[in-house]
């Protein structure tokens, strides 16, 4: 204590600042950061489309809408736990290290012997050889009470160490979706619980219905979207009679590695997952950049070219851009992506750096850094 007392003395004292030194002060300065903090790199598990993704001590997101292949990614993410490195991955997804990772999936939408058949007539076929049982940790929790279901969780990653956590579905875990004080309690319950255990924790939740607003489901959704690292949504496409329909998977916000593209597949004769061409998709208004669905946006800031089958639409960027602004001409870059993002109707990062591009280009924005090096957004005048 005498230590850090005399290191905030000091610190203070270079600040030109006379402060009392405080218990609290001194609790603050623990978590400092600093250039020469030891600090470990990021650990990630698996790579997707060789992209480093879904980091040990943090929070993934897998979401959609209903039956639209969210449980077959999860079986796809454990299956690639288990599977030898020379068989390889599956859809582009692998586990990094070369030892298989240890899985505590828990269930609390299905009966139990729906969980029972993903495990053993998909998972345990996608491993494609020995099963490594004692690395697995599957649980129905569907009969427990909501209060009760967190706790459970708790201990059984207390006790069981996995590398990852998937809890399918999250939402199942609080009473109310829209109750802000208990959705925070519980992501940060579960950032923390990440961080002691030293695993990634893959929670699902679903998307909103409307077309309006595909954002993560109620508060509980909003507190996932502002604290997770990554998240993937997954998506259905219907094809013509008598075609099986095209699944998607696709990256839609990182706090690092941005994914190249969608990952497709289709479910073979057997139930498994194979790839395919996602070229038929074009006209479900998700995957595509310039073809996305106007329907899923803020059609205010829509332009409308009914003549033009090339360019059916296009974005309003300025009217958008002022909008978001509001009346200032600078902006910091982290606060405007999230407002812009918003007020568009946009849920794919990757799609908003697009058209912030775009913007770029029409000269009505430019990105630059304010005196402090902070990267800020500029309103160009017309």
């Amino acid at each position: 204590m005498t230590t850090n007392k005399n290191m905030v003395s000091e610190d203070l004292s270079k600040a030109g600042e006379a402060s009392v030194i405080t218990p609290l002060l001194i609790d603050l300065d623990k978590l400092r950061i600093v250039s020469t903090s030891d600090i470990q790199d990021e650990e990630f598990l698996f790579n997707i489309k060789g992209k480093p993704c879904m980091p040990r001590k943090d929070l993934t997101v897998i979401t959609g809408q209903a039956k639209t292949g969210k449980t077959v990614l999860i079986s796809i993410l454990m299956a690639c736990c288990a599977r030898r490195r020379e068989q390889g991955g599956l859809l582009g997804i692998e586990r990094i290290r070369e030892q298989p990772l240890k899985v505590m999936w828990v269930d609390t939408e299905q009966n139990p012997q729906s969980t029972q058949y993903i495990l053993k007539k998909r998972v345990m076929r996608l491993v494609d050889g020995e099963f490594p049982e004692d690395q697995f940790f599957v649980f129905n929790v569907r009969s427990v009470s909501v209060s009760e279901r967190y706790d459970l969780i708790a201990e059984g990653v207390h006790a069981y160490q996995p590398d990852i956590l998937i809890v399918d579905n999250v939402r199942d875990l609080i009473s109310d979706i829209n109750n802000g004080e208990k959705a925070q309690e519980l992501i940060e319950s579960f950032m923390k619980l990440s961080q002691e255990h030293k695993c990634n924790v893959v929670t699902v939740i679903h998307q909103n219905r409307s077309a309006e607003n595909r954002g993560l489901r109620g508060w509980l959704g909003t507190e996932l979207t502002n604290k997770a690292f990554e998240v993937y949504v997954c998506q259905k496409f219907r094809q013509k009679d008598a075609e099986r329909p095209t699944f998607c998977i696709e990256q839609s916000m990182t706090r690092k590695y941005d994914i190249d593209g969608p990952v497709y597949y289709r479910m073979d004769d057997s139930g498994l997952p194979v790839p395919a061409d996602g070229g038929n998709s074009g006209d479900s208004g998700f995957s595509n950049y310039g073809k996305a669905s106007v329907e899923t946006m803020n059609r205010t800031y829509i332009i409308r070219h009914p003549d033009d089958p090339n360019c059916p639409w296009e974005w309003d960027l300025r009217k958008l851009f002022e909008n978001v602004m509001g009346g200032r001409s600078i902006m910091g870059y982290p606060d405007f992506e999230k407002a812009a993002m918003s007020e568009a109707g946009i849920q794919r990062q990757s799609y908003f750096k697009k058209i912030f591009a775009m913007a770029e280009e029409q000269r009505v924005i430019r990105k630059t850094n304010d005196r402090c090096g902070r990267v800020v957004v500029m309103l160009i005048p017309l």
